[in-house]
């Protein structure tokens, strides 16, 4: 395992709502090191994984948990797989 930087973005520009989703996802990567945003927003959080496509998870499931993801996004597109895929079926279905 290696230290893997993800480099992520704070939606809202200057928001103190924003600043305190990152607090909430540090504490959800208790082992991971979460930098400050810088002024347009964006932020480097470095992960113990094997690869990226396993930091990108690692990061992935620590915004679902910590609730974060109307305030925090991945600066690069990630490419997980069908992450794109809504979770809502059509009625009936």
């Amino acid at each position: 395992m290696a230290k893997i930087p993800v480099e992520m973005l704070l939606l809202h520009e200057d928001s103190p709502v924003d600043e305190q989703a990152r607090t909430r996802l540090a504490e959800a990567l208790p082992d991971a090191s979460v930098g400050e945003a810088d002024e347009t927003g964006a932020f480097q959080i470095e992960v113990e994984a094997d690869d990226l496509d396993q930091a990108l998870i690692k990061v992935w499931d620590a915004i679902a948990a910590s609730g974060t993801d109307d305030h925090i996004v991945f600066l690069e597109h990630p490419e997980l797989p069908e992450h794109w895929r809504t979770r809502a079926r059509p009625a009936g279905r």
